[in-house]
């Protein structure tokens, strides 16, 4: 069974009994509607590869249809089912984009089996798409947290450095008076802290070990898996 839904409109119930039996034949889902309006009802609801329209209907035409339903569902491939005369107006829907597929009455079941086939596929091939486009993105955001952590890396250390020369300054400053308990309290905690800052800077250093997560829960947070890093962990 195929899990991908199928809409089809049209205001005759002879023809949607005829395309839904030869569509659930080949096992696709199938939804009937009357009308355009309660088809892009369901379209706007529920996830839907395929839309099949009539053209001729009253009211809103299949055109019209199809064309409401790319902006509630781009990625819904839609088909129009056209008789002879209306085929230029037909061709022309096409031309615009705003239909992928035509068929012509009469149908032959076979052919409209293969041309739905030909759509899902289609369906499946902007789904892949989309999805190749989001790991770029993801590899890309990971990419560039990567840099700003070798940039973090950089700016931490140099500043390590000068804070270290200024705390032995500071120690020296006093000569040979004894330092102040609080002062050399405060002198040692720095000092601490400094060795601290530098263990967590050399572990940062490769980079490459540093496994850079994406949670996609709606807000895109990044974060860093610290027990790849080693974070956490002793010196």
């Amino acid at each position: 069974m195929n899990n991908e839904s199928i809409i089809i409109v049209d205001d005759e119930p002879a023809v949607l009994s005829s395309l839904k039996r030869a569509l659930i034949e080949a096992e696709y889902q199938v939804a009937t509607f009357p009308n355009g309006e309660q088809a892009l009802a369901s379209l706007a609801e529920n996830p839907t590869a395929v839309i099949v329209s009539d053209f001729m209907m009253p009211g809103m035409s299949g055109i019209e249809v199809l064309d409401r339903a790319r902006e509630i569902s781009p990625d819904t491939i839609r088909v129009l089912i056209t008789g002879a005369l209306d085929l230029d107006v037909a061709l022309e829907a096409i031309s615009r984009g705003e239909v992928y597929r035509i068929i012509r009455k009469p149908w032959n079941d076979l052919e409209l089996k293969v041309t739905i086939t030909q759509c899902l596929e289609q369906y499946h091939l902007i789904q892949e798409n989309h999805h190749l486009q989001q790991q770029l993105i993801d590899q890309a955001r990971i990419e560039m947290v990567k840099a700003l952590v070798v940039t973090l890396n950089h700016e931490i250390n140099n500043s390590l450095v000068f804070l270290s020369i200024a705390i032995d300054s500071l120690a020296r400053s006093f000569g040979k008076q004894e330092i102040p308990a609080d002062h050399e309290e405060f002198l040692k905690k720095m000092k601490t802290s400094c060795l601290s800052v530098s263990t967590l800077v050399k572990k940062l250093q490769n980079i490459e070990e540093i496994q850079v997560k994406e949670y996609l829960s709606g807000t895109g947070t990044m974060m860093i898996d610290t027990k790849a890093s080693g974070f956490g962990a002793g010196p």
